[in-house]
This record gives C-alpha cells, structure tokens and sequence, in this order.
C-alpha cells in the first residue's frame, strides 16, 4: 500500500510493513518514531533506515535520514490509524469489547468470549491467556499486545469471520495512548486496586489511564462501571457513552446483586434493577463473579441480546483455564492453580476458599514480580502471612532484578513472621509445596497461571506453566 493512502502526505512509497520496532528487517518497512517511558524511537530511526526502513512517521525531523519523514503530533495514535488502513479495516467490521481494571479482567474478557460463541456469534479472544478464536491464534507476550500484534490479531479474526472481540484492556497500553485511536462498541470496568505505582506514582494517576478506555469508546456504545469501586467517578467523568453501573453494595446502581449463595463451584445470586428481577446460576463462584457476571450481562444486553438467553448462557460457563483450576490425580490434598497475582485478588480467593471448603492447612505459593512498585510486593507477603498457614514465596516474574534481592524484599516488611520460605525457582517451590502436603491441606499456587514463560533479565525464559508444574510435582511424588 502506498504511504500516502496510510497516512496523510504526498509520497507514493510502497509500504508492506509498519512497526516501531528498529530491529525489524525487512522491505517496504515504514518506521513509527515513539517516544516510550523510557526511549525515544527517533533515536533509533537511522538503525531503522539500515534495517530496510524506507520511510519514518515521526514528531520531528531525524537529522541524517535518507528517506521520507512525515511529521505527525503524535505518531502512536497514527501509528494505529495506518496499521488499520494497512489491514484493510478490520476494526470496522467488528465489535470491540474492552475490559479494564486491576482484577477480573482476564475472567470477564473470557466469560463474554464464551457466552457469545455459545450463542451462535463467532468472537475473538484477546488477553492473558492468549489471542485466539476458533480457527485463527497468535502468540502474545502481554495481556494487551502491542499495537502491531493487536492490528495483526484484528485481521486474523476478520478473516476468521469474527463478529465480536473481547479483549483486555492493560492501564500500562491505555496510559501510554497504544490504544488511541481504536473505537470501542462497549467497555466495562472491574475494580482498581493498588498496583502499578512504579509506573503511574499515585492511584490518581493509574485510574485515570484506565480510565482512558471509558472515552475511547463508541457515542453509540456502553461504558459498565462497577458502582462499588471508590474511583467509580474516574471512569463516570471520562465516558463518550452512555453509563451503566452494577454493584453489590450500591443498590442504586443500574443493576445490583441481592440473595448471594457462595458455595465451592457454585454461584446463585439474584440480580435487580433495569433488566428485572432474575436469578442467576453458576459454576463460576465467589462474590468476584457476582460482579463479573452483572458487567457482561449489562454488555452483552446493550448489544441485543436478551436476558433469558444471557442468563441460561452464565449457567453453562465452564472453567476458565488457571482461574480456580484444581488438580485432582488421587492426592488426599488439594492443589488449586489461579492467575492472582495482587493481594487484592489473592485476599478474593483465600476468603472465597476459607469460606467453601474445609481445609486443615492452607499453604500458598505466591510470587513476587520485579521492577514494579515494591509495595505490590510487601502487601502480598503482608497478607499471606497473616492469612495462610504456610507460605513458599517465589518470584514471579523477576524481570531486571537479581531474583533472590526480590524475595527478601518481599518479606522485609513481615519481621515477626515465620510461616514462610523462600526459594526463588519457582518449580522448585510449587515441588516443595506439593511434597510438604498433608492429607486435607489446600495448596493455593497463584501468580503465573497458563503463562509459559518467566520474565528474567527483561527476556522471556520458557517454562511449564502453573498447571504443569504441579502435575509434574504430583507425578513425582506418586501421584498418577
């Protein structure tokens, strides 16, 4: 395609790739000059060039550079413009769910994912457990991919045929503007807690980047807001569209839950408000599916689909993959895998499990994950100390730093606690977990989930994932 029908500007220049990455090589690469939180694309412009580069989108001249520059106030936003061109406009013929929030992103993402499908409407899923629908998928690194991996993924689900896609929406792609310039139908916020900080200094500030998924949605769309939320009127403010709000605690939200049965694998709870009175069954339980399932209800609602259907579709939920996983190969304990990776959603699941199953001993193996807020880290060992029986802290993703300093650090702030050890290869904890195990503990593993891979020195280094791992230590051990 021509640079000219990508971008507005007078050059011809044939264009096939478009990327923001210096390393790629190839021909026909149209280079996006962004400056990041740390680098600045135009510094590497010229290494571009060399690469295949034949023409840059850019802020400002780059000195030097032998081929076209077209200057734009701000390449990222039409960056995204130009790979939608360049895919032929996939976005258009889609709609484009987001979700937002510290937690249940990934479960309400995949909820509306499955529900649609199993009501006939053929939908791409994007977030923590992949890219995929049901005859196109991709590898993605991030919950949000960046933004010439998600173009990529929007085309992929157009040939695919997709009328809908659910997708994750991370505050660290909202904040830096990587999805400026898509045009959501609907958008649903989950909760905020802390977390972030490294990146955003004040809760303030991580709420309003969330809340940036508000106003890029459609006049013609939905924005879902959980009414219970304390920054609730962050994301209210930043609307382009109509607002609707669910909660537990607020019974003057638009719609609210009453009668809240939490058993172990099982949810019933009665919703109220603008779509009537109604109970709702599931398999999917704890009092963070209660609002999970009232923001897709209230979504899927706007988009037609009535509430009969939406209801019967939520009892048929099945297990979403490493979200309160159990693994059972005849081991008189129980080993639990889920993605909780905040205290916040750690605090959700050990209150939901204390509260539905009897357990002797709850032990946890929880990680910690590097070059982030360090409080993140010590509110993690802060309450599992207090809340579990035992502890076998491990990193998460280590990221930049020496993975043996963060596990100290996790626990610099718990003196006086003594139910916990640290091994820092994580394979090696969910081992010493699964071999310490007595008949009628609970073994807890949470942080990493279906991820296949740990984030060490910046890279990602291939491992078994959550699951796995305890089935390989469950094989060990003699358990079959």
């Amino acid at each position: 395609m021509r640079l000219r029908d990508l971008v507005s500007c007078e050059y011809d220049t044939e264009i096939d790739i478009i990327t923001d990455d210096s390393r790629t090589k190839g021909s026909n690469i149209l280079f996006v000059c962004v400056k990041g939180l740390t680098v600045d694309g135009h510094d590497f412009a010229l290494k571009a060039i060399e690469n295949g580069a034949v023409a840059l989108l850019c802020e400002h001249p780059v000195e030097g550079a032998s081929v076209p520059q077209v200057i734009v106030e701000n390449t990222v936003s039409t960056m995204n413009l130009a790979l939608n061109r360049l895919y032929g406009d996939p976005a258009s013929r889609m709609k484009i769910i987001g979700v937002t929030g510290t937690d249940g992103k990934t479960t309400t993402a995949e909820m509306m994912y499955q529900i649609l499908n199993n009501l006939g409407h053929h939908t791409g899923y994007i977030g923590t457990n992949g890219i995929r629908s049901d005859h196109y998928s991709q590898e993605n690194d991030y919950s949000t991919p960046l933004q010439t991996e998600l173009f990529r993924a929007f085309h992929g689900f157009d040939a695919d045929k997709c009328e809908y896609v659910s997708m994750e929406a991370t505050g660290e792609r909202l904040g830096t503007g990587k999805l400026e310039g898509v045009m959501f139908d609907a958008s649903i916020f989950t909760n905020l807690t802390r977390d972030a900080l490294d990146i955003f200094k004040t809760m303030e500030n991580y709420g309003a980047a969330k809340a940036r998924l508000m106003s890029y949605t459609k006049p013609s769309g939905l924005c879902v807001i959980n009414a219970d939320d304390q920054y609730k009127e962050l994301f209210i403010k930043a609307a382009n569209a109509p607002v609707i709000t669910y909660g537990v605690e607020d019974k003057i939200a638009d719609i609210y839950a009453t009668d809240i049965d939490i058993e172990y694998s099982r949810l019933k709870f009665t919703i109220n408000g603008y779509l009537g009175k109604h109970e709702i069954n599931c398999a999917l339980s704890g009092i963070y599916n209660v609002y999970n399932i009232m923001a897709v209800l209230a979504c899927l609602n706007h988009f037609g689909f009535g509430i009969d259907e939406l209801i019967e579709a939520v009892s048929e939920l099945k297990p979403i993959e490493a979200r309160q996983t159990e693994i059972d190969r005849g081991q008189p304990f129980r080993v639990i895998v889920d993605y909780a990776h905040t205290a916040n959603a750690v605090k959700n699941l050990v209150e939901y499990i204390r509260a539905t199953r009897k357990t002797d001993t709850l032990k946890i193996v929880v990680g910690a994950g590097g070059s982030r807020d360090i409080h993140r880290r010590t509110d993690m060992a802060e309450y599992c100390t207090a809340n579990a029986d035992y502890n076998y802290f491990t990193i998460e993703d280590a990221r930049f730093e020496d993975p043996q300093m963060l596990v100290e650090t996790m626990v610099s702030t718990v003196p006086e606690a003594h139910n916990y050890e640290l091994i820092v290869d994580r394979d090696e904890a969910i081992a010493k977990a699964i071999k310490d195990a007595k008949p009628g503990d609970t073994i807890l593993i949470l942080g990493k989930g279906a991820e296949r891979y740990l984030m060490t020195m910046g890279k990602p280094v291939e491992r078994p994932n959550d699951i796995e791992s305890a089935e390989a230590a469950l094989r060990s051990a003699g358990y079959k």
